[in-house]
């Protein structure tokens, strides 16, 4: 890789240190004189770092050869050293020693008298004056060991280059001509024990910073510049000298590997991951660097004229992939390495990030497939993007709807997801070889994978929101990514300060904001005055919440506090059949998800049957998504098995779309309806807080004046500061807060959202049930069958057929057959309605059922 030869500048801050030949110290070091040329000999080519890292050049590159540089010629600098001198000291420059492989020759590192020698110190022998030199430091700041680069024309002509380790210590040795030599300077040897990580001394002065590790000084200094949130390191003498490096002072650290984009980068990044691990590392990962990519490529390369770029790869492509590697290094904090065994080696598999091409062998055995799918099981676990929801998904960017949302894998996408972190292969015997070869995961595996969903080990996902995490004891957290406690994904999450003990007079002028914010709307039992300020009839705040304003009231803490409760009622908003459009309904709606989820809900319509209706409201609640709305229903009575389910029960039964098979399925999803005219049917009543809109005969007609979710956008961060307010309040008032009428299965809702409202003076939208349930058509139909049958037969057992003609005239049922009437009146054992309860009497198998009809209490919550 070619280098400019720019004159020596400053790092930017937090980065690592060249040096600079403008530097130079006064005080010289006391060295013997070698003899002339004897500079430690490296081959051309022989590049210990195993990419081509860049520094400062040194402007004295034309001044005299060095006299404190005492390397023989025809000396290896990698020659491993032998036992440590006995008389050394423990620190790693001063007082470290070893032998070569001539067991008369020590080296004993020492303590540098200059901590920026001038580039001339490391003039080589054979290859002349460096073009680059580095410095590695201690977590104080002293120097431990050099190491410059060469520039040179190797004997084909063509350039080349290498990079050397140099240290400052004492050498004793024999010469070729038997001579004892004494010699204590500069010599280009690599140190005798494991070597310094470049970077250390900002390692030291940031212990709270991620670190980035790259292959060499270049692009170690080229990363520090490009991610100054982060300390860039590396180790001295490549990709093949891994092993030899000192990754001790990364132990309790977050790591990022980013290797270059060839052959030798991808090798050594899982054995990089291994040893960081194993230093002590609370979570690794590696860049996910793409394989088409320019051979060699690397951080340092950005944006330099004479190298290949990447196509549309900028500096922000290189951030992102960063995050997405940080990302899922957190998410493996603290796991230890797993291992696959290959040929009796031991390869370390790290976490992947999304898309990562750092994988690991997956031997595919075609005798024990299952097994195959357990081993993929465990390697697709720590993959950050993939959850359980009812069996393996994964989180994707839906850029239609703004935001994430989960699919199910399906057998393609299993074995896209595992081509990311796994090489599969299998083993071929040619000839009397036994060769390997790779190939793509069989369907077969992909399919056993996704039917033993309890081997998948995926955490499970609930719901994606961006509403903060509220906890019951008040406390209010605001979470980017995977939240355990709750089991939801979490983004765009803003932070909202809310006061931390909020006093009542506090939650009162919260409510009057949001009051405020929301009095255009017609609710149809609200006064309404004409203010200067406002183009329509607005809400009189002056006077209490109406019962519709409570509801909605109620519909905005429970859309907040929705990700985070196990279970809460949904929010109809409906106007009269006739008068209806125009009104707001669906404005209002998108007005409260605006505030709890920052966002506009999709739409869904009714579609044209039932069972239409039933499979988009399935196939969305299966995405995760914040908001279920359905918009539109005019003038039907809403009845859907699957609402009914998803609000009272978790897990709740649904159906999968193009599937026969029922599913279990949390959700989190908050649930909104509009429509003219629209009625809740059978047990939808108790699961609705109900919103009536009356705006006049032509609502239409109204000018608002201005785009109120727009504003609602904008405001987005206070008005859910209010909501907060309210929540947290009734939240420290516990068991002192006076609770409402009970309402079925939402009672942890009724005490986050509902009760600290009516303390504050909305009315109870439980209240209410009665007055919606008496316009259900099934229900008025069953009530009046139940009168006309207590005014013919009281309670006295009567079989169908002996049923009086009025109470088939009330079921609509005169001239219909006697199979068809029986079915009728089986069909209402065991309903409650009007005060009544029918049961029925068996009598045995031969002869008909008989039917009493009895009184129960005629309050609401009996018909519930």
């Amino acid at each position: 890789m070619d280098d400019d030869c720019r004159h020596p500048t400053h790092m930017p801050a937090g980065g690592q240190s060249s040096v600079d030949a403008t530097h130079e110290p006064t005080s010289e070091p006391d060295h013997s004189d070698p003899e002339p040329g004897n500079h430690g000999r490296s081959p051309a080519g022989d590049d210990a770092s195993g990419a081509a890292p860049d520094s400062m050049p040194d402007t004295e590159a034309d001044g005299p050869r060095s006299s404190e540089t005492c390397d023989p010629p025809n000396e290896d600098p990698f020659a491993p050293l032998g036992e440590p001198n006995p008389n050394g000291a423990s620190s790693p420059r001063a007082g470290e020693g070893g032998k070569s492989k001539n067991q008369d020759d020590v080296l004993e590192l020492l303590a540098c008298p200059e901590q920026d020698p001038p580039c001339r110190r490391f003039e080589h022998w054979m290859h002349g004056m460096p073009s680059r030199v580095w410095v590695y430091r201690d977590a104080v700041g002293d120097l431990i060991i050099v190491t410059a680069r060469y520039d040179f024309i190797d004997g084909e002509g063509r350039p080349a280059k290498v990079v050397l380790p140099w240290v400052y210590a004492r050498r004793i040795w024999t010469d070729r001509q038997g001579q004892l030599r004494d010699c204590t300077g500069w010599h280009c040897k690599a140190p005798p024990s494991l070597r310094p990580l470049y970077g250390q001394d900002h390692l030291a002065a940031r212990l709270d910073a991620p670190v980035l590790i790259t292959e060499g000084e270049k692009s170690a200094v080229a990363a520090q510049a490009l991610f100054p949130d982060w300390v860039a390191v590396c180790w001295q003498g490549g990709c093949n000298s891994v092993d030899k490096a000192n990754w001790a002072p990364l132990q309790g650290r977050l790591v990022v590997f980013w290797p270059d984009a060839d052959e030798p980068g991808r090798k050594a990044a899982p054995e990089v991951v291994k040893l960081v691990r194993a230093a002590g590392a609370t979570g690794t990962a590696i860049v996910a660097v793409p394989a088409d990519w320019p051979d060699g490529w690397d951080v340092a390369d950005l944006n330099v004229p004479e190298k290949p770029q990447p196509e549309g790869v900028t500096a922000e492509t290189l951030r992102s992939l960063l995050v997405e590697a940080r990302a899922a290094a957190e998410q493996g904090s603290g796991e230890a390495a797993s291992d696959t065994e290959q040929g009796g080696e031991k390869e370390a598999f790290a976490e992947p990030a999304t898309g990562s091409r750092q994988r690991v062998d997956l031997y595919v055995d075609g005798a024990d497939l299952p097994d195959v799918a357990v081993d993929l099981a465990d390697l697709l676990t720590p993959v950050p993007h993939l959850f359980d929801r009812n069996g393996p998904a994964r989180l994707v960017y839906n850029r239609p709807k703004g935001g994430q949302t989960i699919e199910p894998l399906t057998v393609s996408g299993v074995v896209h997801e595992a081509h990311q972190v796994v090489r599969p292969f299998r083993l071929v015997k040619v000839g009397k070889e036994v060769r390997r070869e790779d190939i793509t995961l069989p369907e077969r595996v992909a399919k056993l994978y996704l039917d033993n969903k309890a081997a998948c080990g995926l955490r499970p996902l609930d719901g994606i929101t961006s509403a903060p995490i509220l906890r019951g004891d008040g406390t209010v957290q605001v979470v980017d990514g995977y939240d355990a406690g709750t089991r939801l994904w979490c983004e765009g999450v803003p932070q909202v300060a809310c006061p931390d003990q909020p006093s009542r007079a506090d939650a009162e002028a919260a409510l009057l904001r949001l009051r405020g914010h929301f009095r255009t709307f017609a609710f149809a039992d609200s006064a309404r005055v004409s203010v200067p300020d406002a183009s329509v009839p607005v809400v009189d705040l002056s006077l209490p919440p109406g019962a519709d304003e409570s509801a909605l009231l109620c519909g905005l803490l429970t859309a907040v506090s929705r990700p985070c409760l196990w279970l809460a009622p949904g929010l109809l908003v409906r106007a009269p059949s006739l008068s209806g459009a125009g009104t707001g309904k669906g404005l209002l709606v998108r007005a409260v998800c605006a505030i709890a989820f920052g966002g506009h809900p999709t739409a869904i319509t009714a579609g044209d049957t039932s069972e239409e209706l039933a499979k988009r409201i399935s196939a969305a609640l299966m995405e995760a998504r914040p908001t279920l709305f359905l918009d539109n229903l005019n003038s039907i009575a809403l009845k859907s098995d699957v609402l009914a389910s998803v609000l009272t029960e978790r897990p709740a039964e649904v159906r999968v779309l193009g599937r026969s098979a029922n599913v279990l399925l949390n959700s989190t999803a908050f649930i909104g309806i509009t429509g003219n005219g629209v009625t809740l049917s059978e047990d939808l009543v108790r699961r609705f807080l109900t919103v009536e809109l009356e705006a006049g005969e032509n609502p239409e007609t109204r000018d608002f004046r201005t785009d109120l979710i727009a504003e609602t956008l904008a405001a987005r961060e206070a008005l859910l500061r209010d909501v907060l307010i309210i929540w947290r309040w009734g939240r420290q008032m516990g068991d002192t807060l006076p609770a409402g009428q009970p309402l079925g299965s939402f009672t942890q809702w009724g005490r986050w959202c509902r009760d600290p409202l009516l303390a504050l003076g909305c009315q109870d939208p439980a209240w209410r049930i009665a007055d919606i349930k008496a316009r259900d058509p099934l229900r008025q139909e069953v009530s009046e069958i139940f009168i006309a049958w207590w005014n013919a037969h009281r309670d006295r057992s009567v079989k169908a057929a002996e049923l009086a003609d009025s109470v088939r005239e009330a079921a609509d049922m005169l001239g219909r057959s006697r199979q068809q009437w029986a079915a009728k009146v089986a069909s209402l054992e065991g309903t409650r309605v009007a005060g009544f309860v029918l049961t029925r009497v068996r009598t045995g198998r031969w002869s008909p059922d008989r039917y009493v009809l009895r009184q129960v209490d005629s309050g609401w919550s009996a018909a519930l």
